[in-house]
């Protein structure tokens, strides 16, 4: 009969690890950037998680004014685009229902 209010959520909700994933702390998040910047020079990505069963990379796309908000799924080591998504959330809902197995 009433709708209840949901919690807002904070990224201290946020888990570390959403399985095939984990997010990278800041010393990862650097030594991946120099990593990409070799292997994408045109590209300006940033990266934020890892499949910690393979060279896959999350990053958000910031484009060449360093705006973007798009996020890619990238090989670490070069290669081409492997996912691209509209924003971070979008890519963070289907990582949630992959660990899941939904």
């Amino acid at each position: 009969m009433f709708n209840k209010k949901k919690p807002e959520l904070s990224t201290e909700d946020a888990p570390d690890s959403i399985e095939p994933w984990e997010m990278l702390d800041e010393d990862r998040m650097a030594s991946v950037a120099e990593k990409l910047r070799k292997h994408y020079p045109d590209k300006n990505y940033a990266p934020v998680a890892r499949r910690i069963d393979n060279d896959l990379r999350v990053c958000f796309d910031k484009g060449p004014e360093g705006k973007g908000k798009g996020v890619v799924i990238v090989h670490e080591l070069g290669g081409s685009v492997v996912k691209s998504y509209n924003g971070f959330i979008d890519w963070f809902d289907e990582a949630l229902a992959e660990s899941r197995g939904q």
